[in-house]
């Protein structure tokens, strides 16, 4: 490639077509005339870097801007990234003006990053280096997350179904095994451990004090409410940054480290206080639920497992005054009393979440096995509220993304789907008993975390459709399968060179403390 862009004819011919283009882009859509220059750099670029560099720079970018596709700031506020997060995350004809440019900068990045490390392995080219594999069952999982999306689709075709909804409702999955295949070629292995929770943690702090600034110094000054600071969907960002600062302690308890997850866990946490989620709660607790579960008896667990058990005839108290007075000391207890009760269960009127999961359930009773494919919404039996001219697509849409799965999928579209999901925690915590250094066995129990926080997200509010929970959830399979396959969980039973050389340092600090 580089040999034909050296020779003069095409090189002159290429400028000359840039400065046409951006000549007429200044005369027509002046607000994009510098995009042709941009691109043709861009691609200049690409072509002598491996995949891995622009991939992680992507990933960075979009966890740390503004996701402007869910209305962050409840649209009363535009921080300095809101203008990249509209680039990223809403269609480019939308943000620029330029018509026929139905895609969003995701869509373009995703693909064509896909396109061009496939014609380098097709072209014999060395520029990307070689990367740890995924596991076979892995592999075979997010493939038949592809056959299982298009079975839906011309399924739910077939019986009449709406084209166009029907994009939206697969698009997120479709495209989740496509960003898999570019983590799996980026990110090394264990190795890369460190520098991806840097990229997360640095993402949780962007947010958090973001959407601190909105709630202290505009929303309330103004007098405005708000059901959140940022958006919904950085609850993601806020637990795997929890589970981070956790793990990364309690797998090496450290001094150091011990004031990092508190300055971790302190920041993340005033994020999530303004950011008002309450599944964010609720992930968080079970993430260090499961951490507890799986990790060994340490001298943390058992410390942990002993104040817990004084402290239990407290807390059962604590919850029983709180559930019937749930305001002050006790609101804590108001958060989970909410998650279970709905919102006007007190006057015998069902909450809107109930009676839309009712009818998602309702739907998936009448085809439980195949359901409806997509193209096709939850049918009503009990009439909601039509909010239409909020979300015209809510009844393709429901917020428990779970039992939508089945409704549209029914049994068999469920576990096709979601097969991954119960692999991936398989593979993390075989890796997790199996590897020896720390970070391979924090970043094993941060997978584990990201799948329970997907879970919740996909169960209570729309993960499915939700770019950040796609993003950290392909991040958590690439994750706990190269860990799996490194750490000799699977496959192979020899530890891999890195690792051995993690065991020699381990050793040698043991010798060196003797």
């Amino acid at each position: 490639m580089e040999a034909f862009l050296s020779r003069t004819p095409v090189f002159l011919t290429l400028l000359a077509g840039l400065v046409l283009a951006t000549l007429g882009l200044l005369v027509l859509f002046p607000a994009v005339a510098l995009l042709p220059m941009v691109a043709a750099i861009m691609v200049w670029v690409l072509a002598k870097v491996p995949v891995r560099y622009p991939v992680l720079v992507l990933l960075t970018v979009l966890l740390v801007v503004d996701c402007a596709v869910e209305n962050p700031y409840s649209g009363h506020w535009n921080s300095p990234l809101t203008f990249i997060g509209r680039l990223c995350f809403i269609n480019l004809n939308v943000v620029t003006g330029v018509p026929g440019l139905g895609f969003t900068l995701i869509d373009l990045s995703v693909f064509g990053l896909s396109a061009l490390y496939i014609y380098r392995r097709a072209a014999g080219l060395k520029t990307d280096g070689a990367m740890t594999p995924l596991p076979k069952p892995l592999v075979i999982a997010l493939l038949v997350v592809i056959g299982t999306v298009v079975w839906m689709y011309l399924w739910g075709m077939a019986r009449g179904g709406d084209p166009r909804p029907a994009k939206w409702q697969l698009q997120k999955m479709l495209l989740l095994p496509i960003i898999v295949m570019l983590f799996t070629v980026s990110i090394r292995g264990a190795e890369d451990f460190k520098l991806l929770g840097r990229i997360i943690v640095t993402s949780a702090f962007v947010k958090a004090f973001l959407g601190a600034f909105f709630i202290v110094f505009i929303a309330r000054p103004r007098g405005l409410y708000t059901e959140y600071a940022t958006t919904h969907s950085d609850t993601m960002i806020y637990v795997t940054g929890l589970a981070i600062g956790v793990t990364s302690y309690s797998e090496e308890p450290t001094r150091r480290n011990f004031w990092r997850m508190v300055i971790v866990c302190g920041v993340i946490l005033m994020g999530m206080h303004y950011n008002d989620r309450r599944l964010a709660y609720a992930s968080f607790n079970q993430c260090l639920v499961a951490i507890f579960l799986i990790s060994p008896w340490t001298w943390v667990k058992r410390y942990v497992a002993r104040a817990g058990i004084v402290m239990a005839p407290l807390f059962l108290l604590y919850v029983v005054v709180g559930w019937a007075n749930p305001t002050g000391f006790f609101s804590p207890v108001n958060t989970f009393k909410s998650m279970l009760v709905g919102e006007h269960n007190d006057t015998g009127e069902m909450d809107y979440r109930d009676v839309e999961n009712f009818n998602v359930i309702s739907t998936w009773q009448r085809n439980p096995m195949l359901g409806t494919g997509y193209g096709h919404g939850f049918e009503e039996v009990i009439k909601l509220a039509d909010i239409s001219h909020l979300f015209e697509d809510y009844l393709y849409h429901p917020h428990n993304s779970v039992l939508g799965l089945l409704a549209f999928g029914g049994v068999v579209g469920f576990s096709g789907m979601w097969m991954f999901v119960a692999l991936t925690v398989f593979f993390a915590v075989r890796a997790y008993h199996r590897a020896h250094p720390p970070v391979w066995r924090a970043g094993a129990l941060v997978c584990v975390s990201v799948v329970l926080a997907y879970t919740n997200q996909c169960f209570g509010d729309m993960g499915l459709s939700s770019w950040y929970c796609n993003l950290l959830i392909a991040l958590a399979v690439t994750c706990a399968g190269k860990v799996a396959t490194q750490a000799g969980a699977w496959g192979s039973t020899t530890p891999s060179p890195s690792e051995m050389t993690g065991e020699m340092v381990e050793v040698k600090e043991g010798v060196g403390r003797t």
